[in-house]
């Protein structure tokens, strides 16, 4: 069966978007049917590990509840005060589902629909359905997919097309670097109408329309990176779904076994993978171009948290651009 990469794309995403959700969903519940077993262990006679229960990374920093008590000490000074401690773990921050109530056929499906990566025992819900906005963010979806199939099949493709054929009927390494300049320059404003095109499908409309849908409260979705002024600051704020979930099941898993640049590493890494992947589908060849893109991105962070650049606001910016 022959699949047009629109087909691909689409399909290769949501399939990331599922594992992701999965991924989540297990080793959360996981954590947390380990912190049930230490809580039930208290109430059977023989020793007990009073080792302070460790807090699950928060999902997002934003829904974090001031009733929601983190212990900071290696040990709980009492059996009652580790109790409480494990059972708070076991408590949604809102306070309205602890686990294992929330090992539910309904809940899973909801956490499907939810516009999250992140697993969490409850979500901050708004008051009711809009469903004016719903199908307006509908339209727009696809207003914004024409407008999309219109770039890249009048302004992308055929520009590619004539520079393969170019390429092809030169022998010289500077003709075809002037092909491959001419080329780029001719991509970049489509490049940048397709870009945007894609943000607002995903993360403005598409997500918008889940979380009426679903009544979420939490719409930030992403902040304001058009004012980042470096790369760490642009990763963070664009795809911010992405983010939480790669800082929560990437990097703080590997710092428990790894120091701060290596869990970087390996964050990058997994990002790459997954932007090699969707690349793929859409030029149909592996060639590691958008692996090497994000992996490129250490460098630049370091020059940028290096003492010549940081704090340099200007300069970081421009480097951030480039």
């Amino acid at each position: 069966m022959r699949w047009t990469w629109t087909a691909q794309v689409f399909f290769t995403l949501h399939t990331l978007t599922i594992l992701m959700k999965v991924h989540s969903y297990a080793f959360y519940n996981g954590h947390l049917s380990e912190t049930q077993r230490r809580l039930a262990s208290l109430d059977k006679p023989g020793k007990v590990s009073m080792e302070a229960p460790i807090p699950y990374p928060e999902a997002s920093p934003r829904r974090r509840s001031v009733a929601r008590r983190a212990s900071h000490h290696a040990r709980s000074e009492s059996i009652s005060e580790l109790r409480e401690d494990l059972a708070t773990e076991l408590t949604s921050p809102l306070g309205n589902v602890t686990y294992p109530q929330n090992l539910t056929v309904v809940n899973y499906v909801d956490f499907v629909f939810c516009p999250t990566l992140c697993y969490e025992l409850e979500y901050p819900r708004s008051k009711e359905r809009r469903w004016i906005e719903i199908a307006l963010k509908t339209l727009a979806v696809f207003g914004c997919i024409f407008l999309l199939t219109l770039t890249s099949e009048e302004f992308i493709l055929p520009v590619l097309t004539e520079a393969n054929i170019q390429l092809h009927s030169v022998s010289s390494v500077a003709e075809k670097a002037l092909i491959l300049a001419e080329t780029i320059s001719m991509l970049l404003f489509p490049f940048m109408i397709t870009f945007l095109l894609v943000f607002l499908v995903i993360f403005e409309y598409v997500l918008g329309a889940f979380a009426e849908l679903t009544c979420f409260a939490d719409r930030h979705f992403y902040s304001d990176w058009w004012n980042s002024c470096d790369w760490l600051e642009f990763s963070r704020e664009w795809n911010i779904p992405v983010h939480h979930f790669l800082r929560r099941h990437v990097y703080f898993p590997s710092l428990s076994n790894f120091s701060k640049p290596v869990a970087m590493f390996i964050t990058f890494l997994v990002s790459a993978i997954a932007h090699e992947l969707v690349m793929s589908c859409i030029t149909k060849k592996l060639r590691g171009y958008g692996f090497l893109a994000m992996m490129l991105q250490l460098p630049i962070v370091a020059v940028q948290k290096s003492k010549y650049v940081r704090g340099k606001t200007t300069l970081n910016t421009h480097k951030a651009k480039s």
